[in-house]
């Protein structure tokens, strides 16, 4: 199904394609690589990206960074007028 979405003309298979343009741009920002990463046919009518496998380091590396952004990010928020 190639569902068109009135908000932006693509089709959910080209949403994929896009968000996972994106989130590779993202994480080659941040330093990581996933190589089976892309744009996958849309399930019931929505983009899908396909995050495909990474060595067992990589996402171990990965969740770390995760980790640590989110725990400063909720420290931040727990700050005195904020």
């Amino acid at each position: 199904m190639n569902q068109k979405n009135p908000s932006s003309g693509d089709s959910a298979l080209a949403q994929g394609q896009r968000a996972a343009e994106e989130l590779a741009s993202a994480l080659t920002t941040a330093g990581f690589t996933l190589p089976s990463l892309r744009g996958d046919y849309p399930v019931m009518d929505r983009g899908r990206v396909e995050l495909g496998g990474i060595s067992a380091s990589e996402a171990s590396r990965l969740a770390a960074w995760v980790r640590e952004r989110t725990e400063n990010q909720r420290g931040r928020e727990r700050e005195p007028g904020r």
